[in-house]
């Protein structure tokens, strides 16, 4: 049993590695998902057994789990708020861009694609 603990503990680490990451930061973004990720599967790995476990091992690793699910939601949410906040920004960024080119050309004419 202390493997699966060790392997719970670690989960709940990655996923508060990926809740607290800085989202403008790619890379540790990536590194913490990456992290979770392999944690997740450790446990899979060691959970594939089930009656390997007395009724209150895994009661214990469920609920660990249903928390680790929780809190990686939650950072799901806030990854995908800010991805949402990103395209925005890229959207009036490539708007101006454009409305810019066409104020330099030469010729004349209106701009159709908005």
């Amino acid at each position: 049993m202390p493997a699966l603990k060790r392997a719970l503990k670690e989960l709940e680490s990655a996923t508060a590695a990926v809740a607290a990451a800085n989202i403008e930061d790619f890379s540790e973004v990536k590194a913490a998902m990456d992290r979770r990720h392999w944690a997740i599967m450790d446990v899979a790995e060691l959970v594939r057994d089930p009656l390997a476990f007395s009724d209150g091992e895994r009661e214990d690793a469920l609920r660990r789990l249903q928390f680790a699910l929780e809190a990686g939601d939650r950072a799901q949410e806030r990854i995908t708020g800010t991805r949402g906040a990103a395209v925005s920004e890229w959207t009036q960024w490539s708007r101006i861009y454009r409305s810019l080119g066409m104020a330099a050309s030469k010729t004349s004419g209106i701009d159709y694609r908005g």
